[in-house]
């Protein structure tokens, strides 16, 4: 029995869509062809894997235990992969690098530092975006290598998390006589709040979370320019919700970050790289020192920091 990597990733897809028209979509290819390979799969594999109805497909109680298996084996190619771009010859060339706006001023100088010192041959491009965009970019092959927040639900990348980043209320420091440990989501609400433009995973947390407390999310500002609001919140106009990955509460450059509770907000950081082709050694070296400083970040945590999942 031949397992087809291929066709594993687009049983993976149907899983993860419900569908296969839509898997077929996702995947760029006609949904005969997507419907032949779970076919040729469930062949080779002796068992259907599927329950098709009108509704959508479910997986039976043999694809629920393939999903695990075929999760773990795209784990372990990304990390063969890796291994082999390790024993390439020292790391030269131009890299194109995506990071997310949440982490530019965390991550960018310390990540163009280290790459600078440790691969002086490697000429870096940063570009920096939401989510949405990073996820464009690599699609379009644009970025060869990106931090993405919840990376590892898209199958068409590699994806290794590195760390969390916990959703904090942001403001002037000099607002807050004493730090506070933590901001209950509801009265960060009742703040006059910049928040970024909906839709994008960021604003969609915040949201859900508000939800959850009955709430509806009505910032005073919406804006696409995180510089704005941070000036805005110098000037002690009004005050925002942001990701940060590391030690909080804190204050950074005048800004206080205070861990947002009842219910906390957190999600995944991972790096992440196309799977339709392998790192080149410059792109290798760039995820290895993205891994580290990222992971040197969220240890850098305080303890139970962000531990509590959102509710």
């Amino acid at each position: 029995m031949a397992l087809n990597l291929d066709h594993l990733r687009a049983f993976l897809v149907v899983v993860e869509e419900g569908s296969i028209n839509r898997a077929a979509a996702r995947l760029l290819r006609a949904q005969p062809a997507v419907g032949r390979q779970i076919r040729l799969l469930e062949e080779s594999l002796g068992t259907p894997l599927l329950e098709r109805s009108s509704s959508g497909v479910q997986p039976t109680n043999a694809g629920e235990q393939l999903i695990a298996h075929a999760r773990r084996i795209f784990r372990d190619v990304a990390e063969a992969e890796a291994a082999m771009a390790r024993v390439a010859t020292e790391p030269a060339g131009d890299l194109i690098v995506a990071i997310p706006t949440s982490l530019a001023d965390q991550l960018g100088p310390v990540l163009f530092g280290a790459m600078r010192d440790r691969h002086p041959r490697v000429r870096l491009t940063l570009l920096e975006g939401d989510s949405h965009a990073i996820t464009k970019w690599m699609a379009g092959n644009e970025a060869d290598i990106g931090v993405l927040p919840e990376g590892s639900s898209d199958t068409s990348l590699h994806a290794v998390e590195c760390g969390k980043q916990v959703f904090c209320f942001c403001g002037p420091a000099d607002a807050f006589p004493v730090l506070p440990a933590s901001m209950p989501l509801g009265d960060a609400l009742s703040y006059p709040l910049a928040l970024s433009i909906p839709p994008n995973r960021l604003r969609r947390l915040v949201d859900s979370a508000a939800a959850s407390l009955g709430r509806e999310v009505r910032p005073v500002l919406n804006a696409s320019s995180s510089p704005l609001i941070t000036a805005l919140m110098r000037q002690g106009e009004l005050y925002t919700i942001r990701p940060r990955i590391g030690p909080a509460p804190a204050v950074v450059d005048g800004i206080a970050f205070i861990p947002i509770a009842e219910p906390a907000i957190q999600r995944g950081i991972s790096i992440v790289w196309s799977t339709a082709r392998p790192l080149s050694p410059a792109g290798e070296a760039a995820r290895a020192t993205l891994e580290e400083l990222l992971r040197g970040m969220d240890g850098a945590r305080a303890p139970g920091f962000g531990s509590a999942p959102m509710a």
